[in-house]
């Protein structure tokens, strides 16, 4: 009887060690940066799309690095952390194989100032915005009105320069008319402002894409190693779109989180609209999304990333005529985040 009661008491005291021993392993993955945890963050996107109709087959390939800084600036009651975000370089490639060169951007080198492409881009560069993320990785506000002001105000000046340049003494009544014809300089940033809003590569949406692509979504819950929660990811192609992923605690140590990400579409969901030209387009897209990412367990902050995604599918274009055409569209591409010190 008494060996069976210190049995009993054994078997217990170590349920009870154990219990506290998976409850010490927990984590509450959370962002909360402070204003000290600055971080500087490099994405680099690559996308192989070929699109097909009837015999007509067009191969797109496109790489685009993004350096973006990071400076979290307070904390609210309620979680909310604010941050500044800022463009620091941009680098562009893609067009279509065998057609000649494409587009080609890189901010490190010096530009053709009568190149328009180059001059939108460059208009971004320093420029900033703040957003507001939630402990849970959600980005509750983006101050992209905020952004696209500024970079209309770089590219006001940047005119200004050139016919400063070109018209020498004239320069002053040149910029003075260009204002009029918008009412007045601020009218003039205003309509600039527009234009800014609907270039297709960096406008609400796409920054939105490429900064949830550096931002992770956490549980509602602490979890352990092995524990799964799911959020919603934005797969950077050629139109950033919104699906439901499982993400997992793969290993946690005290330097670094690693979570695994899976994400699978189908043609049954429902279509992807976007607008990259004069008119909107509509796709079926059916494939997976992978990632891996590493964050740092105190701030919540991504330190590196590795994702791949696949899509199969059909776009649908309007035409003039009643039925709209029907193009085969694959799409692979791949995503790498990195720190830059």
């Amino acid at each position: 009887m008494k060996a069976t009661l210190r049995i009993a008491l054994a078997l217990t005291l170590l349920m009870t060690m154990c219990s506290h021993i998976q409850a010490a392993q927990k984590i509450d993955l959370q962002f909360r940066p402070t204003p000290a945890d600055k971080q500087t963050l490099r994405v680099t996107s690559t996308l192989d799309m070929s699109i097909k109709m009837g015999p007509q087959q067009q191969d797109v390939t496109n790489t685009e690095t993004i350096t973006l800084a990071f400076e979290p600036a307070e904390t609210a009651t309620d979680g909310t952390v604010l941050v500044q975000v800022r463009f620091v370089a941009i680098r562009q490639k893609g067009g279509m194989k065998g057609a000649g060169p494409g587009v080609e951007y890189d901010s490190t080198k010096p530009q053709d100032p009568g190149d328009p492409v180059a001059g939108h881009y460059s208009a971004f560069i320093g420029a900033g915005f703040p957003i507001k993320v939630s402990p849970r990785g959600e980005i509750v506000e983006m101050g992209t009105d905020e952004l696209f002001l500024a970079v209309a105000g770089n590219i006001m000046e940047r005119e200004d320069q050139m016919m400063r340049e070109r018209l020498k003494e004239r320069a002053d009544q040149a910029v003075e008319r260009a204002n009029q014809r918008f009412g007045s300089r601020e009218g003039r940033k205003q309509a600039l402002k527009k234009q800014v809003e609907k270039f297709p590569l960096l406008n609400a949406k796409a920054i939105q894409g490429l900064l949830n692509s550096v931002i992770v979504r956490f549980p509602t819950d602490p979890v352990q190693t092995g524990g799964s929660w799911e959020a919603p990811i934005t797969p950077v192609l050629c139109t950033p779109f919104e699906m439901t992923a499982a993400h997992a605690l793969k290993a946690m140590t005290p330097d670094a989180s690693t979570i695994e990400v899976k994400g699978r579409r189908t043609m049954q969901d429902p279509p992807i609209v976007s607008q990259m030209g004069p008119v909107p387009t509509s796709m079926k897209l059916a494939g997976t999304y992978t990632a891996t990412a590493k964050v740092d367990p105190r701030t919540g902050l991504l330190l590196s990333k590795q994702a791949q995604m696949k899509f199969t599918g059909e776009t649908q274009s309007p035409t003039p005529q009643a039925k709209p055409e029907t193009m085969q569209t694959t799409m692979e591409g791949t995503t790498t985040v990195e720190a830059v010190e």
